[in-house]
């Protein structure tokens, strides 16, 4: 199990064992093989292997920029590698875990049991709370077949399934797509023929 910060450009490829702390957008505590994980690097921390029961901290200090993990609040050295690669926004909690491994998170729903001493902290749910309907995460099984029953109009825009497919290009001719999904392609996504132009169905050019 590893634990720690990512971010939006991070990689995470499970059945190729390629997870949290394995690139140069992550960083992770690795608290049963006592290391710390970055760009695929470890190097042995001074915690204690941790066992049931025991709580890991996280704080991300975003003004020093750096990253302290804490075990039963115990700090280990700040960590700032992470920073060279990643940029002030877009990160967020990661974890990595193999079968039959738990533990329970900790946004700021329940009051820390080891919080941070040395310095003012917020936590996530002090910035944004989630329905309970976007609390669940399916399994990516279900998420395909709650896709599949969904019920797409004829008309709707071939790319995005929001807007009206009302906009026919030029000179292919083919329709199917958005105003504003033309807006952000140069090639007709049908036959890769370049966009010259586009007009509105049952409208004149523009």
């Amino acid at each position: 199990m590893q634990i720690g910060w990512a971010t939006k450009k991070s990689k995470f490829f499970n059945y190729d064992g390629y997870g949290i702390g394995d690139d140069e957008y992550s960083c992770a505590y690795d608290g049963c093989r006592q290391l710390y994980w970055h760009q695929a690097q470890s190097r042995r921390h001074i915690h204690p292997a941790w066992r049931e029961g025991d709580t890991l901290g996280l704080l991300l200090d975003l003004e020093k920029r750096e990253v302290i993990f804490y075990l039963n609040g115990d700090a280990l050295r700040p960590e700032k590698g992470i920073f060279n690669h990643a940029t002030w926004k877009g990160f967020f909690a990661a974890a990595s875990f193999m079968s039959h491994q738990q533990c329970v998170f900790n946004f700021g729903a329940s009051p820390f049991k080891y919080p941070p001493l040395d310095r003012e902290y917020s936590c996530f749910n002090d910035e944004a709370s989630l329905t309970v309907e976007e609390k669940i995460i399916l399994p990516k099984h279900k998420k395909v077949e709650l896709i599949q029953q969904i019920e797409f109009s004829p008309d709707q825009c071939e790319l995005c399934c929001d807007l009206l497919a009302d906009t026919t290009m030029l000179p292919c001719r083919h329709s199917g797509i958005c105003g504003r999904c033309v807006k952000v392609v140069e090639c007709c996504p049908f036959c890769r023929s370049e966009i010259t132009g586009t007009f509105l169905n049952d409208a004149t050019a523009a």
